[in-house]
């Protein structure tokens, strides 16, 4: 009887930091950089922003980057690509800068601002997000 209790604490005690909700990440784990996060195109051109992830949690992650822009502003507003996987990060890993391309269309009149938001995704969940101010010129 004895060493069935005892073998219960043991596999309980192993188990213990499987069950537990230390290997949550949370937002002050992630560190998300974009520059510029405000920039100005010309009609019909492309720029480039760079996109940087640093995990400084204690747990690894598998992060996604997702932009955001409204509905309506899709027609005029493409993203390449427009969303990625950096992959996975384990604790004090940085992905480096990944760069994107923007390309915007005016839509109507002489200056256009367009707002985006890129998102930092892990496991379903947004983990950050960061705008980013696009103006468009004639």
């Amino acid at each position: 009887m004895k060493i069935i209790i005892v073998a219960v604490l043991i596999v309980s005690a192993l188990f213990a930091g499987c069950l537990s909700e230390k290997n949550t990440v949370s937002k002050k784990d992630i560190i998300f950089d974009i520059e510029p996060s405000s920039i100005k195109i010309k009609n019909g051109e492309t720029k480039q922003i760079k996109v940087r992830v640093n995990n400084s949690g204690e747990s690894g992650i598998y992060a996604v980057i997702r932009f955001n822009i409204n509905s309506s502003d899709k027609p005029y507003l493409k993203f390449n690509p427009e969303n990625y996987s950096i992959g996975s990060l384990r604790p004090g890993e940085d992905s480096g800068f990944k760069i994107v391309d923007i390309r915007a269309n005016l839509a109507a009149g002489e200056e256009v601002i367009y707002k985006a938001r890129a998102q930092v995704i892990h496991d379903g969940r947004v983990l950050e997000n960061k705008d980013i101010v696009i103006t468009v010129v004639r």
